[in-house]
């Protein structure tokens, strides 16, 4: 059941209305990550993004996420995009055996750097307290800052590192990722 439920909201998210999306994959040396991207004009919320995420790792772990943000630059001419939205993060951990649902709220900088080849250093953090989480789960911290070049206009290569810990019942900060990743980026 809740795989059905899980790939029929992923399935969903793949109904465009013609607005930018894209896909996006990374895989480190235990980690892998698959994210589909589309706008939010399909859900009556235009000028945002909405994402649909799954992870696994070597350890048996797993987990879904759905995001919503929204990102604007300041006034002006300025390389700096600043956003701001929210997660869901459902999730299952092999060792020690605990479930995870987590609401949380965070952030994004990104500098994107003109050059003949575009480049961009972007940071990312989301942050559930234990008022928005739940199962065995107490808190949760995802953080992340990546080097993204575009090859061509569409595609993009990206290096980073994420830091993902969640505040478990029978493990106080149990580390889901904390690996250096490669990816690569799909616009369409």
């Amino acid at each position: 059941m809740r795989f059905r439920l899980l790939a029929a909201v992923l399935l969903g998210g793949f109904a465009s209305t013609g607005h930018s999306a894209g896909l996006e994959a990374y895989l480190s040396s235990k980690t892998a990550q698959i994210l589909f991207v589309n706008d939010a004009a399909v859900v009556g919320l235009p000028g945002a993004d909405m994402s649909f995420g799954l992870f696994y790792s070597d350890d048996k772990d797993y987990m879904g996420t759905v995001g919503l943000h929204a990102a604007g630059t300041p006034a002006g001419e300025h390389p700096v995009t600043f956003g701001l939205g929210g997660r869901i993060y459902l999730g299952s951990t092999d060792r020690p055996d605990q479930k995870f649902q987590n609401i949380g709220l965070g952030g994004s900088v990104r500098l994107t750097i003109p050059a003949n080849m575009p480049q961009a250093v972007v940071g990312e953090l989301h942050y559930a307290p234990s008022v928005t989480s739940f199962g065995d789960s107490d808190e949760l911290l995802d953080w992340g800052v990546r080097y993204e070049l575009e090859v061509t206009p569409g595609v993009s290569g990206f290096a980073g590192y994420r830091r993902l810990t969640v505040d478990l019942d029978r493990d106080s900060s149990y580390k889901v990722d904390k690996r250096v990743h490669f990816g690569i980026r799909f616009a369409f």
